[in-house]
């Protein structure tokens, strides 16, 4: 049985339909808007409560939600295909850290920044609740490119293409951009360029990203 995968185009859904690529799973994707009018929000909300992106329905019918934890679920389903460390590598133990460290303290913030009429009512507050997401995203975001300054490389984690690296690659093709991420990440850029490079994260990338941000 197949997996379904509910998305968006340029949304959070991009680095899962990548690793659903990678792994070479046969899945189905369905667009739905969580931004979009009320009654594509109440479809949203049908399949996934807190209404966001992505969702992915399992062969069992059974419901995944949160990016992160979709992606270290993949990652450890399919370890032939070499997207994430074992249970007892090494490096696992920095996998985990980054992954959750990107979702809770980096992908949280655009949350902020794609509605802060949701945090708060009045609009008069939202400049200001808009300019603090994007300044602790900027510290975020470098406290991540200095701990990995000076890494053997040439992916995140080592030699090859890890869940790791399409993450961090989804992300910095979100506000502020490319040009401001590779300004910000030095250190994390070399790896971003080579994951886009590869042709499959190059494929669902066409698909979703339409111009350079």
């Amino acid at each position: 049985m197949a997996y379904t995968l509910y998305g968006k185009a340029g949304f959070g859904s991009v680095c899962v339909e990548a690793a659903l690529e990678l792994v070479g799973a046969d899945y189905e994707f369905v667009e739905v808007d969580p931004l979009g009018e009320a009654d594509e929000q109440r479809r949203v909300r049908a399949i996934n409560p807190v209404g966001q992106v992505p969702t992915l329905v399992l062969p069992d019918e059974s419901v995944m939600t949160e990016s992160a934890a979709i992606l270290i679920w993949l990652g450890d389903r399919y370890p032939g295909a070499g997207l994430a460390p074992p249970i007892d590598a090494p490096n696992r133990a920095d996998y985990l850290r980054w992954m959750l460290f990107l979702a809770a303290s980096i992908y949280a913030t655009f949350t902020i920044s794609d509605g802060p009429e949701r945090f708060h009512p009045d609009s008069a507050t939202h400049a200001g609740l808009l300019e603090m997401a994007d300044r602790r995203r900027l510290d975020m975001w470098t406290v991540m490119n200095d701990a990995f300054d000076g890494a053997p490389g040439p992916f995140l984690l080592g030699e090859s293409l890890g869940l790791l690296d399409v993450y961090v690659a989804m992300m910095s093709r979100w506000d502020p951009g490319r040009a401001a991420f590779a300004e910000a990440c030095p250190a994390l850029l070399p790896a971003v360029e080579l994951t886009e490079a590869d042709s499959v994260v190059a494929e669902v990338w066409a698909r979703n990203f339409r111009r350079e941000h």
